[in-house]
């Protein structure tokens, strides 16, 4: 056999170990990637629970406003009646006030936990994202260890046949 056929049958059988190598690299690298996904799922389905929790949370700061609220135009109706004033005129509008300011500081609690819990959607959202992509490359890694073995194989067979 000439050293020329043997200098190639080498670069085979060294391309051939390459490649055996970058494929077991490959599936690795697509375990990584699938534990990746993994964190992702588990991290969308924590802002989805946050999301939840925070609207029971908006329900309840909700009731708790109504109930200051509540307090508040009792309390005031009582000053008016207790300084011997009815209910009416002035008392009225300082009756109307209160109701309007405790109606507005409601809608403020409604209106900042629907952004808190959108946000959170959108976080969930993003990493369902992520997920997806993590298990692309996964997959694109596996074509890519499967690409390497066969290398390898065709590799050998040809270092065999110039042997």
């Amino acid at each position: 056999m000439a050293s020329m056929d043997l200098g190639k049958a080498f670069n085979f059988g060294g391309t051939a170990v390459s490649d055996i190598f970058a494929g077991f690299g490959a599936e690795t690298k697509a375990q990584g990637d699938l534990l990746e996904a993994q964190e992702y799922q588990q991290a969308a389905a924590f802002a989805f629970k946050e999301a939840a929790y925070t609207k029971m949370s908006t329900a309840i700061q909700e009731q708790q406003e109504t109930r200051e609220v509540n307090k508040a135009l009792g309390q005031t109706t009582a000053d008016i009646a207790g300084a011997g004033f009815a209910t009416k005129g002035s008392s009225m509008d300082i009756l109307r006030e209160s109701a309007s300011q405790g109606a507005i500081t409601k809608a403020v609690v409604q209106y900042q936990g629907l952004i808190k819990e959108e946000g959170y959607r959108q976080q969930a959202q993003s990493y369902e994202t992520m997920a997806a992509a993590a298990n692309m490359a996964a997959g694109a890694e596996k074509t890519a260890a499967t690409g390497d073995f066969i290398g390898a194989g065709i590799s050998a067979i040809a270092m065999v046949a110039m042997l």
